[in-house]
């Protein structure tokens, strides 16, 4: 049977494969930020380090999202690519070791080295996930699945194909639309 994911998509993790139930509110009240990608414009490792704890204990209790992982059975591998931290992502996929099997590369906050919703940076982790992946396709075609708009456009601008979550969920339409 083959998915609608294709041989071996690149996923987003949060909101996408997982739902990390993080306490964001109370972090970024903690860290004094607005948005947690303010923490790009310090270099105050310790307070990724505090995001990263974080996000790994919501790692350690997340389920994952049904029909992105059932979707996946089909895959015959996959690479994600992350705003969270790979130690967050990695401490998921043990705990569901069939999918961490297939995982070809986790390109995370620590990697990225910026913020994913920067264009640039978000093109090198593809390409990072895309080479990866690309023994596990045949064709050229790379779908992308994301939950968020920009990451949707970002990845059409670099030539892949789009699914938003939702469409596994069984609402809205793929490719051009998010």
């Amino acid at each position: 049977m083959n998915s609608i994911l294709g041989p071996a998509p690149i996923i987003d993790f949060d909101g996408t494969l997982a739902c990390l139930d993080v306490p964001w509110d109370g972090l970024r009240a903690e860290l004094g930020v607005t948005r947690i990608a303010d923490l790009w414009h310090s270099h105050a490792s310790e307070r990724w380090a505090h995001v990263s704890h974080a996000e790994e204990q919501a790692a350690r209790v997340a389920g994952a999202v049904p029909e992105m992982q059932s979707a996946l059975t089909h895959t015959k591998s996959f690479a994600i690519l992350s705003s969270n931290s790979e130690s967050a992502v990695w401490r998921f996929l043990e705990r569901f070791p069939d999918l961490g099997s297939r995982v070809r590369a986790v390109v995370g906050r620590e990697t990225l080295g910026g913020p994913k919703e920067d264009f640039e940076v978000f093109a090198r982790g593809f390409a990072m996930c895309a080479k990866a992946t690309a023994p596990a396709r045949s064709e050229s075609s790379i779908i992308y699945v994301g939950d968020m708009p920009y990451e949707l456009a970002f990845a059409r601008r670099l030539g892949a194909r789009t699914v938003h979550i939702d469409v596994l969920r069984g609402g809205g339409e793929s490719d051009d639309s998010d």
